[in-house]
């Protein structure tokens, strides 16, 4: 038997405390919160999106995605199905195959995981703070609030610096640099746009499916299909957030960032030009607004208007040919520019982290110091929006409690 430190009690630690435990490991999860998986708690708006029935390596992301393979192959659907099936809680499947607890509700999750993680007398410290790890004679000696401890085996799952408001840090990045580990620089991934189109208050609250074209530096480099929402600082909605990691890494890099939106992108624009045309037919004594809100949003109506500088017309009647292809370019190729992401405070996730070039990918191990683990957010590797990431932070932790 040996003594287990894992520090960080998330999603990958407490998977880890679970699998390490039952392969007969004294195991001391530390947490410096004052309660466990908080941030399991905020995903799937508090429904905890667990996984998705389509777990593929090509939705993952960082400098070397494919590290993440093995990760993958021993914790895949079925196996996490059957994990926490094993703790009592059953799933259901939603749109695009995400993966939510029956009760809908991520508490569920937590509570599961927790009993068992006391079921097997895992040693759990909360709102305790390890400051330091040194390595001394093969043994990890962690400094925790001005004491120490010694044990066999130290796997860091301290996860990233998204969603501070919910107790994360850049301590793991710390750990690992201490420790001889390169960290790539982590920028925001899955987090909103900011932009800096003066009219958008007018707009917030409205919600599309839209097709999202981003640009950077002039130049089209993705585009997706999805949930739009308008906000009154930019733009959100998952075709937004899965465009994000590029968005983000680009403006960090300084570059200039645009999105194109088609917010009716079932109708070509011939299609969407005859459909005006033909609509000019019960244009009479309506004003634009009024005439617009018979196909898009209240909202939207007037934004639009507003853009297409269009507003001295009286009338939706007085509408020409000149006005109506403002309109319709207005709504199938409106272009904003992205001055910023909302910044790590919103991100759900963190692109970069600790270099996974240095790591086993068949145990997660440090290929420096024997016995010295990583798992879940804290590693280069990211997710796209749907489950993907809590995925592999069962995964790493599972992979990493099975190695143990």
């Amino acid at each position: 038997m040996s003594r287990i430190a894992i520090i960080g009690a998330g999603a990958s630690g407490l998977v880890c405390a679970i699998e390490a435990s039952r392969k007969g490991h004294n195991v001391t999860l530390f947490e410096k919160n004052s309660k466990v998986g908080r941030k399991i708690l905020a995903t799937g708006n508090g429904k905890c999106n667990i996984s998705n029935e389509k777990i593929h390596l090509e939705r993952y992301h960082g400098e070397s995605p494919s590290f993440a393979k093995e990760a993958l192959r021993r914790f895949d659907t079925f196996t996490c199905k059957a994990f926490f099936r094993s703790l009592g809680l059953e799933m259901r499947e939603g749109e695009e195959g995400r993966l939510y607890p029956m009760s809908h509700q991520a508490s569920s999750v937590v509570d599961m995981l927790l009993h068992e993680v006391r079921a097997l007398h895992v040693n759990i410290v909360l709102e305790c703070e390890v400051t330091k790890i040194e390595t001394k004679d093969a043994a990890f000696v962690l400094h925790i609030n001005e004491k120490t401890d010694i044990f066999d085996a130290c796997v860091i799952a301290t996860g990233s610096v998204a969603m501070p408001t919910l107790g994360s840090s850049d301590s793991g990045y710390g750990f690992a640099k201490s420790l001889g580990h390169s960290v790539i620089e982590p920028y925001p991934s899955l987090v909103q746009f900011v932009c800096d189109e003066p009219h958008l208050k007018e707009v917030s609250g409205v919600k599309m499916d839209a097709n999202v074209e981003l640009y950077i530096d002039n130049q089209k480099c993705q585009s997706v299909q999805g949930d739009l929402l308008f906000t009154a600082y930019g733009l959100s909605g998952s075709a937004i957030l899965d465009l994000s990691r590029k968005a983000s890494h680009a403006l960090v890099q300084g570059k200039s960032v645009d999105v194109v939106l088609d917010l009716l992108p079932n109708l070509s624009r011939e299609a969407l030009t005859s459909l005006l045309q033909k609509r000019l037919s019960v244009a009479k004594d309506k004003s634009l607004s009024l005439w617009l809100e018979g196909m898009i949003p209240k909202k939207l109506a007037h934004f639009i208007i507003e853009n297409t500088k269009i507003a001295h017309l009286k009338e939706a009647s007085a509408l020409g040919v000149k006005e109506i292809k403002k309109i319709v370019f207005a709504l199938k190729a409106l272009r904003l520019h992205v001055k910023a992401t909302k910044g790590f405070e919103s991100a759900e996730v963190c692109a970069g982290g600790v270099d996974v070039s240095e790591l086993d990918a068949k145990n997660l191990m440090s290929k420096k110091i024997a016995n010295l683990y990583f798992c879940g957010e804290v590693l280069d590797i990211d997710g796209d929006c749907g489950g993907f990431n809590l995925h592999f932070a069962w995964a790493s932790g599972y992979l990493v409690g099975q190695s143990l």
